[in-house]
């Protein structure tokens, strides 16, 4: 009987040995599924924040896209009617010079036509900047909105200096 205890005993410590290895082969399966499953949860996380953070983008594109196309078209149409008036103001110039003295006329041509070169460099800068707009070069991020509003300003001091001196033309040259 001793030797019987003795196998059971054996047998006994062998099967449990049995089944504590097989535990812990299935908890540490488990807990190599679970860490898969979760990189795999996480990766998955990973790509619809990137998506996300894409869509987001490119909403922001089109918000800044159609803001600044709104204030460009209102830019340009005030700038085309700034320098409409330019041209009206430098004709009636012209006649103006037409009637005076020959001396005076000669000044005043040189002087009308610098300006009216730096009226027709504004309609060609402003014709670019349309046409870039128009081919899509312009690309639409926060940073335009400072470039837009730089060439605004720019362009705004220019027509100003432009009319200021067609103002003066004759204001300097009177004896």
């Amino acid at each position: 009987m001793k030797q019987f205890l003795k196998q059971l005993i054996m047998k006994t410590n062998i099967i449990s040995l049995i089944i504590i290895v097989f535990m812990t082969g299935t908890v540490l399966t488990s807990c190599g599924e679970a860490s898969k499953q979760d990189a795999k949860a996480a990766k998955e996380d990973a790509k619809e924040l990137s998506k996300d953070l894409k869509q987001g983008a490119e909403d922001t594109s089109r918000e800044i896209k159609t803001a600044v196309s709104a204030d460009w078209q209102k830019f340009k149409a005030e700038s085309e009617t700034a320098i409409e008036n330019s041209e009206k103001e430098i004709k009636v110039l012209r006649e103006k010079i037409s009637k005076a003295s020959k001396s005076e006329k000669e000044k005043l041509t040189q002087q009308l036509d610098k300006l009216e070169q730096k009226s027709n460099e504004l309609k060609e800068k402003l014709a670019k900047r349309g046409k870039a707009f128009k081919d899509g070069v312009i690309s639409f991020n926060e940073a335009s909105i400072t470039t837009e509003r730089k060439f605004e300003r720019e362009f705004t001091h220019d027509m100003n200096e432009l009319g200021t001196a067609l103002k003066d033309l004759f204001k300097n040259n009177v004896n």
